[in-house]
């Protein structure tokens, strides 16, 4: 009986796939107002490159699950009308996704899709001065603050070899918009959501 177990959990160990692979792509936010002032204000986070790394364990026929990082260039901006003020910044995001495939793994071409958690560190890096233009509406900050995430997106696997897959996704970052490192000035309101959408590409090894 011992013997037969051991052979079981060792098939089941060898049914198990997994792919460790890195990731470049680059992401784009929405602007959140800032109420309270005369005229309208943007506060938000430039577009930027992405890159990172994943790790993938395959357990059952359809769904497998993903741990993945990615390092985000967000530089902190404010912007109304002609004018615009910005600070150097990054964000880390870190997180766990549920994926589903909708074929079969041994198609040499395999779409999904995911939904995951996780958290988001942005980070203000710049230098802070007395004086930014548009100031009096908000403060570009030099701190870190992390944040709730949810991840919801899809993509494409594409075998390439025996232990070789392509990969493209496209992940949308849901979080809370940081209000510490884009703090409102006195008399001035900001919150809302904050929507990361990043398409990546990448190769991942099989093993």
């Amino acid at each position: 009986m011992r013997v037969l177990l051991f052979f079981v959990l060792l098939g089941a160990a060898h049914a198990q796939q997994f792919e460790i692979g890195a990731l470049g792509g680059g992401g784009f936010l929405n602007g959140v107002p800032i109420q309270g002032g005369p005229a309208p204000v943007s506060a938000g986070f430039s577009p930027g490159p992405a890159a990172g790394i994943v790790f993938s364990h395959d357990r059952y026929a359809r769904w497998s699950g993903e741990i993945r990082y990615l390092f985000e260039e967000r530089d902190p901006q404010l912007t109304s009308g002609g004018a615009s003020a910005s600070f150097s910044g990054q964000a880390h995001a870190m997180q766990y996704d549920m994926v589903f495939h909708t074929r079969p793994r041994k198609e040499r071409i395999q779409p999904y899709l995911a939904v995951g958690g996780g958290i988001k560190v942005f980070r203000g890096t710049g230098a802070e001065t007395a004086y930014r233009p548009l100031m009096q509406y908000g403060y570009l900050t030099q701190t870190s603050e992390w944040k709730p995430m949810l991840a919801l997106g899809g993509g494409l696997k594409i075998r390439v070899s025996t232990r070789l897959m392509a990969r493209v996704d496209f992940q949308n970052q849901v979080t809370r918009f940081p209000q510490k490192v884009i703090t409102p000035a006195p008399g001035m309101t900001l919150g809302g959501w904050l929507l990361d959408f990043i398409p990546t590409v990448g190769l991942s090894w099989i093993f």
